[in-house]
């Protein structure tokens, strides 16, 4: 019988790690988390110390039970959750569970290989609880935060459709990025600028250069502030027609310098957590939760064949170090496969910044040798191309650095006009032979080689363009570079940032177009609110300050209670300050109230905008903001706008639904009778096919957006379809449905009888 017991967090370890060790090795997991705050109240005692109260989920209580069956039956238990801040909490809520009692080991390994396993296995420790109490620290935080603000907020606010609105200590401050960069590009004023290239030709080749200064002023798309003795602009159409025509005189033209440099490019370094997501992002279009979903996968094994082993190191991770066995089977594996000529002098070393936790070296392959041509047929297509990604930014890292030549020419048009012309040529490709970073907003240009070019030669003008263009806003977030930017910002850390963009998204804070992250109006009103209300928790500095302070935790420089409770002295504070004071966030407007003249403000109520006075309470004017936008001549000329209800005779007003304008009863909802508002040309001659009915065919939409084709009559005849083709196919004499009002009826109340189980 095994005399040891491995617990780990997933049941997909085990497979791997059950070849790696002998029959006396038994396995169990805990399926993830185990225990945790109770998610029916707060679950921290403020009032003695932050003291948290940890039950055992409701849906791990099986697993619990066996985890202590298990327990007793073995000398030694090990546990190996991931190895991080979460893994360590892991482990020690689950010695919490099996008592002190129990022979409790902690174990952990940077990659699943057999040679790292054995090693951990032989070097146990104890349960780390600096790391314990910085993940509680964390954790108690966003308790903190979400159990106090997100019930305030959704009161002041109210609901919105299904899901609770809510605030949390990172999320917002992501979600406040997104909103920032909104109004940046909303406030953002185009400047209209012409480009002028040219092409010119020496008798061997032709190549373009472009207007690069006009007497001797460097021209730019637009003249920064203060700059104006050093660049200059062209900004109509008309200076730019005047210089072509000038251009256009001065030919030809003399190359008045050539300026050839040799410039190196050196490689990056090897995935963290977070440019691992950038880069499946910009590569593959994987989301921060895919990518990490995947390289779990690849990091806990793959059955290669009749063998299984986890293929990457550690995949939540924020160091750049390699260790030093790692850099010698690479470096070995470059001379072999490349050459001595991608090979540099001496390994590569990578600065760690200064915030990274640096548990854990960076994310590489386990085996360099294991090529990805050479596990393809193991993996599924998505695990392909992101093994292949880790496998070759890993092997670049060590390789030799890019060298090219570039070339800058200066020409000479006249006394008033240089134009540039620039190229470079790669002399020898280095790491760019493998891989190649990709950037989220740069263009990609194909770099031009110039011909051999000397000063004072003579240069033929071929062509001249002149183009119009316009300056361009600053771009929006794709997950990607949001998750740069907070990174960059100190803010989230490698285990938090997939979850930061799922939120954010699946509570329709943000909604993607054409691939980048745009706020709703939705996200833009809970961000109005908690930068109105507070301040300091949407403060970027802030933020990352706690960031830091949670790295001190986990250094054992701070004690976490401490830090708990100096963040809640000022918190509580502002909270009960929001409680009395805060309001949903209001918007001005210029449009006129018609009662008394003043500006009308747009204010977030249940999930949607509508218009008020300014002068509230003095004046209660208010408005939908459909009823503003309403033009009764979009819609058909003799439609009777003053019918009554076809339920109740009762007289209709305009009402405004989710997809549109429409009559509906005055003693609603008492009466539900409405009729559609057809626009021009949804209504048609064409006549209703049901016997005895004088009524023509219209457009109509559903709740949902759909567009069918009914009876003008409806409801008195319930003539509908598709198409018209549809109608006239299907109702073709259909006899006219007379409407008759239905009664409600009342359904009685029944309770199923259940057998007693004997």
């Amino acid at each position: 019988m095994p005399k040891f017991l491995i617990i780990v967090e997933s049941p997909t370890k085990i497979k791997t790690l059950q070849r790696f060790v002998g029959s006396n090795f038994a396995f169990a997991s805990s399926y993830g988390h185990i225990r945790d705050l109770p998610s029916d109240e707060f679950g921290i005692d403020i009032d003695h110390n932050f003291e948290p109260t940890y039950i055992a989920l409701p849906d791990k209580r099986k697993v619990v039970q066996e985890l202590k069956k298990a327990a007793k039956q073995y000398d030694t238990i090990y546990l190996a959750p991931d190895p991080d801040r979460e893994g360590e909490a892991i482990a020690w809520h689950i010695s919490q569970l099996l008592g002190k009692s129990a022979n409790i080991q902690r174990v952990s390994f940077n990659s699943i290989t057999k040679e790292a396993v054995a090693s951990a296995l032989k070097e146990p420790r104890s349960i780390n609880m600096a790391l314990v109490n910085a993940q509680q620290a964390r954790r108690l935080l966003d308790r903190l935060v979400g159990y106090t603000l997100s019930p305030l907020i959704s009161r002041k606010l109210g609901k919105y459709g299904k899901n609770a609105i809510s605030a949390g200590r990172v999320q917002s401050v992501a979600l406040k990025l997104v909103v920032d960069r909104e109004k940046a590009i909303e406030a953002f004023v185009p400047h209209e600028y012409w480009n002028i290239t040219a092409q010119v030709a020496t008798e061997e080749a032709a190549f373009s250069a472009y207007l690069y200064s006009i007497d001797g002023k460097r021209v730019e798309k637009e003249i920064p502030t203060g700059k104006e003795k050093e660049v200059t602009s062209i900004s109509n159409e008309a200076t730019s027609t005047q210089i072509k025509h000038e251009l256009e005189e001065a030919a030809p033209y003399t190359v008045l310098s050539v300026e050839k440099k040799e410039r190196r490019r050196n490689p990056e370094a090897p995935f963290i957590t977070s440019t691992l997501q950038q880069e499946a992002s910009r590569h593959f279009h994987f989301s921060p939760s895919k990518t990490m979903l995947i390289a779990q996968e690849l990091y806990e094994g793959i059955e290669l064949g009749a063998d299984s082993e986890g293929l990457i190191t550690y995949m939540r991770t924020d160091s750049v170090r390699i260790v030093p066995e790692a850099i010698s089977d690479v470096r070995k594996f470059i001379e072999q496969k490349y050459g001595k000529e991608f090979l540099p002098y001496e390994p590569r070393a990578f600065h760690v910044k200064k915030s990274a936790q640096d548990a854990h070296e960076a994310i590489r392959p386990t085996q360099v040798l294991r090529t990805p041509d050479s596990v393809k047929k193991y993996l599924s297509q998505d695990q392909y191309k992101l093994y292949t990604l880790i496998w070759k930014r890993f092997v670049a890292s060590q390789m030799e650095s890019a060298i090219y030549d570039t070339v800058t020419c200066d020409i000479q048009a006249n006394i008033h006009y240089i134009l540039r012309a620039t190229g470079s040529q790669i002399k020898k490709p280095g790491f760019l032979h493998i891989y190649e970073e990709k950037d989220d907003d740069a263009s990609e240009e194909t770099a031009k080689i110039l011909p051999d070019l000397q000063v004072g030669q003579s240069l033929d003008l071929k062509q001249l363009d002149i183009e119009q263009a316009f300056t361009r806003p600053p771009p929006r977030f794709t997950e990607a570079s949001l998750i740069k930017e907070l990174e960059k910002c100190g803010i989230g850390r490698p285990s938090t940032y997939a979850s930061i963009m799922k939120k954010i998204s699946a509570r329709e804070y943000t909604v993607k177009e054409k691939g980048r992250l745009k706020p709703t109006e939705l996200g833009r009103v809970v961000t109005e609110m908690l930068e109105t209300n507070f301040e300091g928790l949407m403060n970027l500095g802030f933020t990352a300050d706690l960031e830091d302070s949670l790295e001190e935790i986990a250094e054992n420089h701070a004690e976490w209670k401490e830090i708990l409770s100096a963040f809640w002295k000022n918190f509580s504070r502002v909270l009960e300050e929001a409680k009395e004071h805060a309001r949903p966030p209001r918007f001005p407007t210029d449009i006129p109230c018609p009662k008394c003249e003043a500006p009308l403000q747009k204010v977030w109520s249940h999930s949607k905008f509508f218009l008020g006075c300014s002068r509230y309470p003095e004046c209660d004017y208010t408005s939908s903001l459909e009823e503003q936008s309403f033009d009764r001549s979009d819609y058909r000329e003799d439609f009777d706008w003053d019918q009554p209800c076809p339920k109740c005779q009762a007289p209709m007003k305009v009402r405004f639904g989710k997809f549109g304008p429409f009559l509906g009863c005055t003693i609603y909802p008492k009466c539900r009778g409405i009729v559609s508002i057809p626009k021009k040309g949804e209504e048609t001659d064409h006549p209703c096919p049901a016997i005895g009915c004088d009524g023509s065919l219209v457009k109509r939409h559903s709740r949902f957006g759909k567009e069918f084709w009914a009876c003008t009559n409806y409801p008195d005849c319930d003539v509908i379809g598709n198409s018209i083709d549809a109608v006239d196919e299907k109702f073709l004499n259909h006899p006219k449905t007379p409407y008759v009002a239905k009664k409600k009826t009342t359904k009685k109340k029944t309770t199923r009888k259940t057998k007693k189980s004997s």
